[in-house]
């Protein structure tokens, strides 16, 4: 049977474990718990009004505003694992809109094939055949210069059918992004009307966008998600060593003022969230392709593609959930700052996986969106005497 620890004040080790057959805490005006101290990366929750005062005991620390990022990090990281590896997961929300894409480079290359080549392998093709890049969803390491542009042509369809899941999305992305405007028959209309309600002009822009590059020396790795390099372990290894977003910027705390940079950074610091590499313009288009070639509409198709997504750039070090899911949420996937359960399919949600990841991550995965309890006494960005004007 599911068991919690609770806080004790009569236990001299500070809290009690407590049987529960549901696997959930009350959640209730009544009742309700709120996550407290750790112990041994078990987390202590507390009787909402019994959690601001504070009584240490041996290997019992307290559950604050570190410690709900760190266990933040490692449950996005962990689920980013399971769509990377598990297709089944979202295959029904990703294969309508490999179908559209595969059909359009199909229509456009019977209809000229040098042309419809030469366009792929000049717009995309290194992309996928990266000259020593390490780009997560590359096709090969090799120059594209070595090879032809019927084989770089080749060489992506066959991606889109048998790729891995970061392959797959890679060619979604680059396909909408690069190739719809060059070549006829695509669904241009759809995938544009989608843009202007995904992206925000700012996103483009490195004075408001709220990150820079890191003076670290960039490292490719397989560490699993947004986790530190000293976290191997943790969450399962990447099967492709790559160059990750988290570890090519830094926030920007002297960005310029913006009224939607503000409103988005004001979130991201009063709920405690995760900054990874800044607001995902990725996701954005990502769910543009899959709207335009997919039709994919409201509820499990578009929430399996957006946990793909999930598996690509979380799973991939690329961005944290937030940065992806309130990108995902302008386009209908239901999404509460901080929180998972309405965003997740059915695929997952009934799956062991969730099972074991909402239980040892309960204070995330069920909590998550009360985490501004934690967030230390963070002011909201605009606030912040540093941003220039």
């Amino acid at each position: 049977m599911p068991s919690f620890l609770i806080r004790s004040f009569s236990d001299p080790r500070g809290y009690t474990e407590v049987q529960s057959p549901s696997g959930k805490l009350p959640r209730s005006r009544e009742e309700s718990y709120v996550p407290w101290g750790i112990v041994r990366n078990t987390v202590v929750y507390a009787l909402t009004g019994t959690h601001n005062s504070w009584r240490g005991a041996r290997g019992l620390s307290r559950y604050d505003s570190h410690v709900s990022q760190r266990r933040r990090r490692e449950a996005e990281s962990m689920l980013g694992s399971f769509a990377l590896r598990n297709r089944g997961y979202t295959s029904a929300g990703v294969g309508p809109v490999s179908q559209g894409v595969k059909k359009f480079l199909i229509k456009n290359f019977f209809d000229n094939r040098d042309r419809t080549a030469k366009i792929v392998y000049d717009e995309i093709g290194h992309y996928f055949f990266t000259a020593g890049g390490m780009g997560f969803g590359r096709i090969s390491e090799a120059a594209k210069t070595t090879m032809t542009a019927q084989t770089v042509f080749t060489a992506i369809i066959d991606a889109l059918e048998g790729g891995s899941i970061q392959q797959v999305l890679a060619v979604h992305d680059a396909v909408g992004r690069k190739l719809l405007s060059k070549l006829p028959y695509g669904p241009n209309e759809v995938y544009n009307k989608w843009g202007k309600i995904l992206r925000g002009d700012w996103f483009d822009k490195a004075d408001f966008r709220g990150r820079v590059s890191s003076e670290t020396e960039l490292v490719a790795t397989t560490v699993g998600g947004t986790l530190h390099g000293g976290s191997r372990g943790l969450v399962p290894e990447v099967d492709q060593s790559r160059n990750r977003g988290v570890d090519m910027f830094v926030r920007d705390l002297n960005r310029k003022q913006h009224k939607e940079a503000n409103a988005y950074y004001d979130e991201v610091d009063v709920r405690n969230l995760l900054f990874g590499a800044g607001i995902s313009g990725t996701t954005g288009t990502l769910l543009q392709a899959a709207l335009a070639f997919g039709s994919l509409g409201p509820g499990e198709l578009i929430e399996q593609y957006t946990l793909a997504i999930v598996g690509y750039l979380v799973g991939g070090g690329m961005h944290s959930y937030h940065e992806t899911m309130v990108i995902a949420a302008k386009a209908g996937v239901p999404y509460n700052p901080g929180a998972f359960i309405e965003a997740l399919p059915a695929s997952f949600t009934c799956s062991a996986d969730f099972k074991t990841w909402s239980a040892q991550y309960y204070d995330i995965v069920y909590l998550g969106a009360i985490h501004w309890r934690n967030n230390a006494g963070a002011l909201p960005s605009h606030l912040n005497t540093q941003l220039r004007t």
